[in-house]
């Protein structure tokens, strides 16, 4: 399916989804799906026209729920509103994560985040994914990091395209490392910062 928003095809390409379309005599569903490498992807959310000329949105809203959707949007004017809604909303992390996990990536980041960030993300990806290394220093695993770029855009916190990780509207870069199996790593002890 052509979307005619340029931004909103731009945002779907950058974070691996595509439109796809069905139609049938009682509707048309405009399905966004993650890219997969199955035909036709994972849908993770969408939407649906009414009777009065509006659209309905609807995304993978919660996590673990495989195919269930929630309604995150209604009177929506366009397929294209319809559509940012979905994106708002849809949690697709989990899957992402578990794609990652298949591959057995041994790709980690490291970031260097404001110290009140840190619980934040801790709380989200517990304790598996994430290594304090001191003084606001952190490795991400791969799947950690496959993670942060399926979380709703209502989080406040997720990695873009560009591998630079948001949190509270501020943007991090991500530096990847890659390294061999069985290749372990030690944390490096960073002079504390002198605060008065």
């Amino acid at each position: 399916m052509t979307v005619v928003d340029g931004h909103l095809a731009t945002l779907l390409r950058q974070r691996g989804l595509h439109l796809t379309q069905e139609r049938s005599d009682a509707a048309e569903i405009v399905y966004v799906c993650l890219e997969d490498g199955l035909p036709g992807g994972y849908p993770i959310g969408y939407a649906l026209p009414s009777r009065a000329g509006t659209w309905f949105a609807y995304a993978r809203a919660r996590p673990g729920r495989i195919f269930a959707c929630d309604q995150v949007g209604s009177g929506l004017f366009s397929v294209e509103s319809a559509v940012h809604a979905v994106l708002r909303h849809a949690y697709y992390g989990d899957v992402l994560q578990a794609m990652e996990l298949a591959t057995g990536s041994t790709t980690v980041y490291l970031a260097d985040l404001p110290r009140r960030h840190l619980a934040r993300l801790t709380a989200l990806l517990g304790p598996d994914g994430l290594t304090r290394l001191g003084s606001g220093r952190i490795r991400l695993t791969a799947a950690a990091v496959a993670y942060l770029r399926g979380l709703p855009e209502r989080f406040g916190c997720q990695v873009d395209h560009e591998d630079r990780i948001w949190l509270a509207g501020e943007q991090h870069p991500l530096v990847r490392e890659s390294r061999s199996r069985g290749e372990t790593f030690t944390a490096r002890r960073t002079p504390a910062s002198r605060s008065a």
